[in-house]
């Protein structure tokens, strides 16, 4: 699948990380979609003539692996669990690619996502001070924290050619530990797609086309299924989030069952 989209993406405009600064959001809001991987080339074809592609050197799939991390009560799981207006998350991004890791947290405050960031030099049990000092600053308070996931997935990039917009594409989505990977993978078999925007514009050409297709914007955390695919019910409550567990299966059981064209007039 993987060289079916690259062929797809390849005929899209290119574009450098440098032009990706016309549309870099790190204060946004965010909608989120959920769909069939089966989905994806179709959706991609649709997209052509609205956005541009991140491109390196004719790649155009990037792989990352992200390490989070909480405390020992799994605090900022919980504030998701139970949908505190402000929360948080930390983790370690690396892009496989470059071999670039980022320490950030990513903040959810009032509606807005805004995220901050500093170098690091790889996936760490521990921090420096100085980097204890950047998540105090963040977290408006000293946390322990401990490695509790790693997960690892494929990002598909893309930039709308007129507006500040950033639409990124989220698949093979896999879980684990740095002991273990063998658990459940319940976001394996779907894509998710984040639409990223000043102020929320219903109007984008990828919004519309969810619209059409009757996908519905989706609160989705790849941080939280993970947690919940590696923790059971007796460490770890999970049963908020129940609509969304039915919901990702029927996604996994239309992406079993059913066959999508790659085109549509």
């Amino acid at each position: 699948m993987k060289g079916r989209l690259t062929d797809i993406l390849l005929s899209f405009r290119g574009i450098s990380l440098d032009d990706l600064s016309r549309a870099p959001l790190m204060n946004r809001v965010d909608e989120k979609f959920a769909f069939p991987l089966n989905r994806l080339e179709y959706f991609l074809q649709k997209m052509l003539p609205y956005y541009d592609v991140l491109n390196l050197e004719g790649k155009v799939i990037f792989d990352y692996t992200s390490q989070y991390f909480d405390n020992a009560d799994y605090t900022f799981f919980q504030d998701h669990h139970k949908s505190i207006p402000n929360r948080f998350k930390v983790r370690i991004r690396t892009y496989l690619d470059s071999n670039k890791s980022y320490l950030e947290v990513k903040k959810r405050i009032k509606g807005r996502t805004d995220k901050s960031r500093i170098d690091i030099e790889g996936f760490t049990t521990t921090f420096s001070e100085d980097q204890l000092l950047f998540l105090s600053s963040q977290l408006r308070k000293q946390i322990e924290l401990q490695p509790v996931m790693i997960n690892n997935y494929r990002r598909i990039t893309l930039v709308n050619k007129t507006a500040e917009e950033r639409l990124t594409i989220d698949f093979d989505i896999t879980n684990g530990t740095s002991r273990d990977s063998s658990c459940k993978q319940t976001l394996s078999s779907i894509a998710i797609a984040e639409l990223k925007q000043p102020k929320l514009d219903r109007n984008s050409p990828f919004y519309q086309l969810m619209k059409q297709e009757q996908v519905r914007p989706f609160r989705i955390s790849k941080f939280c299924f993970g947690m919940i695919d590696l923790y059971d019910e007796s460490k770890l409550k999970s049963n908020r989030f129940k609509e969304k567990k039915l919901l990702i299966q029927k996604l996994i059981n239309t992406s079993s069952h059913a066959s999508f064209p790659p085109t549509r007039s």
